[in-house]
């Protein structure tokens, strides 16, 4: 696939085939792209934790569906399309057939310049191969409860939890503003 059709397509895959798992060579393949990220200093400090084991992946679906469903309760924005989508993800995150932790230990302020490119990777990745992910971050609200689930020492932080599957939803581009609304040019508009 090419890079820009890749780019184009990857979007938030919410819905995952929980019955369709994922072959061990191609989980090989997205998680070496992941490790290819730049990172500051090249001191490549991301650790990618994988979860595959049916009562681990519940157990921290669980502690996800309560912070999401909290935070989607509080918004007050319960019927679009993506609030649906939401729903959805924080009720079945836990039957995802495989999540990734991307965790690194050190300053949480400066650690994301090296943690997010090799994630933007692992999902380009992943569509290429046909597979879906969506990148979430709610969970850092009960850090510590994934923590705990997961064995992760508490000097090491979570910055996401990435649900790879079979998408039961059609690639395509999400819509997107255009350029001349997004893009500045040499200074901020006034």
């Amino acid at each position: 696939m090419d890079v820009f059709e890749a780019i184009h397509t990857t979007r938030a895959m919410r819905r995952l085939d929980p019955d369709r798992p994922v072959d061990e060579t191609d989980l090989r393949k997205i998680l070496t792209a992941a490790t290819k990220g730049p990172t500051g200093g090249n001191r490549q400090p991301v650790r990618w934790l994988v979860v595959r084991d049916p009562e681990l992946k519940r157990r921290v679906g669980e502690v996800y569906r309560q912070v999401a469903h909290a935070a989607l309760d509080a918004s007050g924005d319960s019927d679009s399309p993506h609030a649906r989508s939401s729903y959805h993800l924080a009720d079945h995150l836990g039957e995802a057939p495989v999540l990734v932790i991307p965790c690194a230990e050190g300053d949480p302020a400066r650690l994301p310049a090296s943690v997010y490119p090799g994630v933007q990777n692992l999902m380009l990745a992943a569509r290429a191969l046909g597979l879906g992910t969506t990148l979430t971050t709610i969970h850092r609200v009960k850090e510590d409860a994934v923590k705990e689930v997961l064995g992760i020492p508490p000097q090491v932080n979570t910055f996401a939890i990435i649900p790879i599957g079979y998408p039961l939803g059609h690639w395509g581009e999400a819509p997107r503003k255009p350029l001349e609304e997004v893009v500045y040019w040499d200074r901020w508009p006034s």
